[in-house]
């Protein structure tokens, strides 16, 4: 992990971005445990159809075309529509990864790979 610095004062932690420097045999190993995963939670119906970003067919677009199609079918009925938005920019960081561990065994997910 390095920073790289973004903008405005030097002194500011906020003004720099981590990067992380992982080999290539670690990106693979990546890759081959979270298509695993994947096949895995698809297999027994584990993952929800909204979940775009997270299936082979789906991705970040389509997730934001199925909610406008969604909004303009209710306002075309004269449905009422409420939009919340939230950041959630650095959610991670605040996950209880214990409770994340603790659900990925519930689903199956364990031993090694986790550890």
């Amino acid at each position: 992990m390095t920073l790289i610095f973004k903008k405005g004062s030097k002194n500011q932690v906020g003004n720099y971005r981590p990067v992380s420097l992982t080999s290539q045999v670690c990106k693979l190993f990546e890759m081959i445990i979270r298509d695993s995963i994947v096949m895995h939670l698809d297999s027994y119906g584990l993952t929800k159809s909204s979940l775009h970003g997270f299936r082979k067919s789906g991705s970040c677009l389509s997730n934001v075309l199925e909610f406008l199609d969604e909004v303009t079918s209710k306002l075309d009925r004269h449905e009422s529509v409420d939009v919340i938005y939230l950041d959630v920019a650095k959610a991670f960081d605040k996950v209880p990864h214990l409770r994340l561990l603790d659900k990925l065994e519930k689903h199956g997910i364990g031993g090694k790979v986790w550890v």
